[in-house]
């Protein structure tokens, strides 16, 4: 009778942990007005973790820490974007103005292919590449403006939202985490206790990283290119580190725009340009990269590209960004699994 009641226990504790677990999945997803900020906000609450030890280390209140770190880190990584924006402005206003002479370039290029295939092959060449790409261009341009006001409303809405997520999850992220470690079976609380920590730590690791060797490479191309005077050094600088959080492609899509302003422009530090890159990217290979990201995925260089490309193919930019932690975090999960299953003398 006694064996029975346990046993009954424990299903109802294992369907109640199961329910409160997937209603809180399915809340979130559902809701991607509150997924969206409250994911941005725990990411960032997971790249100061460093800085919360600190503090709770110390004899801070933990209010008073949470709103004294939320407002260090608006501080930090927001006002200096802030006091960039008008020379980034400036720039973004010159390139409206320089588009048209790229298009121009380009044309004047497909012509000469076009007509050097022709003299050379006696084979005209009747689709023109140029024509759709100044199409696209021009959709995207008119999807930016429809879309303009309501992304500029949604940036409004998360700067608002993020730093109360941000200050909730720092104040009483630990209180709400063991909150849900007592509704966790207990034969289930150390495993999930531990993989929940794997996470956190993994993710919060690999996402700083990126974030800061993005810093580092693009803080290098911008001070290079403002040295050898190159066109739209802020605005390709900038570029240059948001696409280096891409793996592997990010690097070749940096480089892109600054190949095509310095051939419209016929620069004469087009050379210099191309160097700067090359050292740049030379110093993340074999500096940056090995020492803040590979040791903490740890994980086959074919398994990265594989995760890179379902990522990208499942949740486009964004999981090309987070199949990586993703990717080493299945890893030890699997691992630990068959560790349990195969090399635990009392499960064979």
């Amino acid at each position: 009778m006694d064996q029975s009641k346990k046993l009954n226990n424990r299903l109802l504790k294992n369907i109640f942990f199961f329910t409160i677990t997937a209603t809180m999945a399915v809340v979130l997803f559902a809701l991607p007005r509150i997924f969206i900020p409250f994911g941005i906000a725990y990411i960032l609450s997971l790249m100061v973790r460093p800085l919360v030890n600190v503090f709770y280390s110390s004899n801070i209140q933990k209010k008073t820490f949470a709103v004294l770190l939320t407002v260090l880190f608006i501080f930090a990584f927001i006002y200096p974007v802030v006091s960039g924006v008008s020379s980034i402005g400036e720039e973004a206003h010159k390139l409206e103005f320089y588009l048209p002479r790229a298009e121009s370039y380009l044309r004047q290029q497909y012509l000469e292919f076009k007509d050097m295939v022709f003299q050379r092959l006696n084979y005209e060449i009747k689709m023109n590449p140029v024509d759709e790409l100044v199409r696209i261009g021009q959709e995207y341009t008119q999807s930016l403006f429809v879309y303009l006001p309501k992304l500029l409303g949604s940036l409004l809405e998360w700067g608002l939202i993020i730093p109360l997520f941000l200050i909730f999850i720092l104040k009483d992220g630990r209180k709400l985490r063991f909150s849900y470690i007592k509704i966790i079976p207990n034969h289930m609380v150390e495993k999930t206790y531990y993989f929940f920590h794997q996470f956190n730590t993994k993710f919060g690791d690999y996402i700083f990283a990126k974030f800061v060797e993005a810093a580092i490479v693009g803080t290098v191309i911008t001070t290079g290119l403002l040295i050898i005077e190159f066109p739209f050094a802020l605005l390709l600088g900038l570029f240059a580190a948001i696409t280096n959080i891409l793996p592997y492609i990010g690097p070749l899509l940096g480089f892109v725009p600054a190949l095509i302003v310095g051939l419209v422009d016929q620069s004469p530090a087009l050379g210099q340009m191309t160097l700067l890159y090359l050292i740049a990217n030379i110093i993340d290979l074999a500096l940056v990269f090995p020492i803040l990201v590979s040791k903490i995925v740890n994980l086959h260089p074919l398994v990265v590209v594989v995760s890179v490309i379902l990522g990208s193919q499942v949740a486009g930019i964004v999981g090309m960004i987070v199949s990586i932690p993703l990717a080493a975090f299945l890893k030890l999960f699997f691992v630990e699994i068959y560790n349990e299953l195969y090399a635990n003398p009392t499960l064979k």
